[in-house]
C-alpha cells in the first residue's frame, strides 16, 4: 500500500477512535447516571457491546456501508484520496476537539458534513445526489431526536403505569442515591418506622428483572450504536482499499469488507476504552435526572429507532437519538438535573457539527489540491 493509502486509512482510523471516545456514553450514560455502575465498569460494558454490534454489521450493515461509499455522490464523481483524506479532517477533526470538550456530537453528522463539504468544492452540486442527501440524511437526522422524544416520552407513561408496584422514594424511608439504583430498598423490611414484611414485601425476583432490564437494556443501545457507526466510518476504508488494485478488495462488493469492518471495529473499541470518560460525565449527570425505570426507558427508545433503521439504510445519529430519549423523560419527569444544566450545550453542538465539519473539509480539499 502506498503512503498515500497509509496516511488516508490512519485517517479512517482516527475517525473510528474519536467516534468510539465521543460515543459510548450514549448507551452507558443512564447506568452511570442513576448509580447502578460506576464509570469504569459500564465503559467496558458498553465496549463490549459496542463491539458485537460491529460485527453484527457484517450482516445487517450492508445498506450504510453502500450509502457512505457512494449513495450521496453522482456516477463519475472523481472520488480520490484527496476527497476521501479531506471528508475524513474535517470529520475526525471536529469529534475528536469535540471528545476533548466532553461535548456529545454526532459523527454522522460530521461525515455527511465532510462529503457535502468536499464535494462541493471538488464538483459542486452537480456532483451531489441531492435529493438523496436530503431524504437519507439530513431528514433521518433531523426527524429522529423528535421521534425519540415522543416515544420515550410514551415509553415512560407507559412504564409508570407498570410500575406501580414500584415503591416510590419517601424522605427518611432511605438514602435517595440507593433508591434510585434499587427503588425495592425503600420496601425492605425496617426501612420505614413500623413497616413489616406483610405491608411492604420485596420480591427478590423483581428486583433482578428491574436491575438486568436495566443492564440488557444498555446493552442493547450500544450494541445498536456500533450496528449503525461501523458501517458508516468502514466504507471510507472500503473505498480506500478499492483504490489499490493489489488488495483485491472493490467497495461494490460487501463480503471483502470483513477485516475492515472487523480493524474499525477493534479502533472504535479501543477508543471507547481509553477516552469514553468526558462525554460520559456530560450524558450522565448534566442532561436529565435518571432513576433506574427512566434510565430503561430511554435505552429501549434509542435502541428501538437505531436498530430499526440500520438495517434500512437510515443514518440516524445515536447520538440524536439518546440524548433526545433523555430530554423525552426529562420532560415528563419535569427533572432537571442536580448538576449544571448542559442541554444547550449539546444543542449547540448539534448545531455546528454539520457546518465546522463542511468547512474544514472544504478547506483541506482546496489544500490537497494545491499541493
Amino acid at each position: 500500500m502506498s503512503i498515500e493509502m497509509t496516511l488516508v486509512a490512519g485517517l479512517v482510523f482516527a475517525l473510528a477512535w474519536a467516534n468510539g471516545a465521543n460515543d459510548i456514553a450514549k448507551g452507558i450514560a443512564t447506568l452511570v447516571g442513576n448509580g447502578a455502575a460506576g464509570a469504569r465498569l459500564a465503559v467496558w460494558w458498553g465496549t463490549l457491546w459496542t463491539a458485537l454490534g460491529g460485527l453484527a454489521a457484517l450482516m445487517w450493515g450492508a445498506e450504510l456501508l453502500q450509502t457512505f461509499a457512494d449513495g450521496y455522490l453522482q456516477p463519475g464523481f472523481p472520488v480520490g484520496r484527496a476527497f476521501i483524506g479531506s471528508v475524513l479532517i474535517g470529520a475526525s477533526c471536529w469529534v475528536l476537539l469535540a471528545t476533548r470538550l466532553g461535548l456529545p456530537v454526532s459523527t454522522t453528522h460530521a461525515l455527511l458534513g465532510g462529503v457535502v463539504g468536499a464535494g462541493l468544492v471538488a464538483a459542486g452540486t452537480d456532483g451531489l445526489r441531492i435529493e438523496t442527501v436530503m431524504h437519507k440524511a439530513l431528514l433521518p437526522l433531523l426527524v429522529s431526536p423528535l421521534i425519540a422524544v415522543a416515544l420515550c416520552a410514551l415509553l415512560l407513561v407507559a412504564a409508570r403505569w407498570l410500575a406501580r408496584r414500584v415503591p416510590a422514594w419517601r424522605p427518611g424511608c432511605c438514602a435517595r442515591s440507593d433508591w434510585q439504583q434499587n427503588p425495592f430498598v425503600c420496601a425492605a423490611p425496617g426501612s420505614t418506622p413500623g413497616s413489616t414484611p406483610e405491608s411492604m414485601p420485596r420480591p427478590p425476583w423483581l428486583v433482578r428483572t428491574w436491575v438486568g432490564l436495566h443492564w440488557l437494556s444498555s446493552g442493547m443501545t450500544s450494541f445498536a450504536r456500533g450496528l449503525n457507526d461501523v458501517p458508516k466510518i468502514a466504507a471510507f476504508l472500503l473505498l480506500v482499499l478499492a483504490m489499490e488494485p493489489a488488495t483485491g478488495v472493490t467497495h461494490h462488493v460487501i463480503w471483502p469488507a470483513l477485516w475492515p469492518v472487523v480493524a474499525v471495529t477493534a479502533v472504535m473499541a479501543f477508543g471507547s476504552l481509553w477516552g469514553g470518560f468526558r462525554v460520559l460525565d456530560v450524558l450522565s449527570q448534566r442532561i436529565a435526572t435518571l432513576d433506574s425505570s427512566s434510565g430503561v426507558v430511554a435505552n429501549l427508545g434509542t435502541s428501538i429507532l437505531v436498530l430499526i433503521a440500520s438495517p434500512l439504510g437510515l443514518p440516524v445519529s445515536t447520538t440524536h437519538v439518546s440524548t433526545g430519549a433523555m430530554l423525552g423523560v426529562r420532560w415528563i419527569d419535569k427533572a432537571r438535573p442536580e448538576h449544571a444544566d448542559a442541554l444547550k450545550t449539546v444543542i449547540y453542538g448539534w448545531l455546528i457539527t454539520l457546518p465546522v465539519a463542511a468547512l474544514v473539509s472544504a478547506l483541506s480539499w482546496r489544500v490537497a489540491v494545491a499541493f
